[in-house]
């Protein structure tokens, strides 16, 4: 499949009644300002129920084509507006991963990045776990990211690597 058709195919697979324009929710704003306008955005509680998908799953996943390096890439949103535990963001970051490996074939160069967005602060006894909590994709192991809900070019400043706080 050709880089530049890999959207389509998505959207058709997913099914447009399964797409948002946002990937805010749950209490959570993401700012979507610098990110790519080509972009699909799945509302991944509508998709899980319309592919007869059941387990814990992410709140948002974001596809885009960054063209210069030629890859698709796949960020896994989980939305969390008030406190939280590492092990169930994980979880739920992981327990995507095989639906979006359905949308589009395995021979395709593709990145994942896994994002937890938050309200509050995080608990002090869960920071120490992000730091090497992970979500395995395609046999390669990626660290979750994180922001806070509500911030300027939140997501932007995610997927830039700048965002981490």
């Amino acid at each position: 499949m050709q880089l530049s058709k890999v959207l389509d195919e998505i959207r058709e697979r997913v099914g447009i009644e399964n797409l948002t324009d946002s990937c805010s929710g749950r209490g959570c704003r993401v700012d979507m300002t610098d990110v790519p306008r080509d972009r699909i955005v799945v509302d991944v509680d509508l998709a899980f129920k319309a592919h007869q998908r059941t387990g814990k799953h992410c709140d948002r996943i974001l596809f885009y084509v960054d063209t210069p390096e030629n890859r698709l890439v796949v960020v896994l949103i989980e939305l969390k507006s008030g406190t939280f535990k590492v092990t169930d963001v994980s979880q739920q970051l992981q327990g995507s991963v095989n639906f979006v490996s359905s949308l589009f074939p395995r021979n395709l160069k593709a990145t994942c990045i896994p994002v937890v967005f938050h309200g509050k602060g995080i608990h002090a006894a869960q920071r120490p776990r992000f730091r090497g909590t992970k979500v395995r994709f395609r046999n390669k192991e990626s660290v979750i990211r994180r922001n806070k809900c509500g911030a300027p070019k939140n997501l932007a400043n995610v997927l830039s690597g700048s965002g981490n706080l």
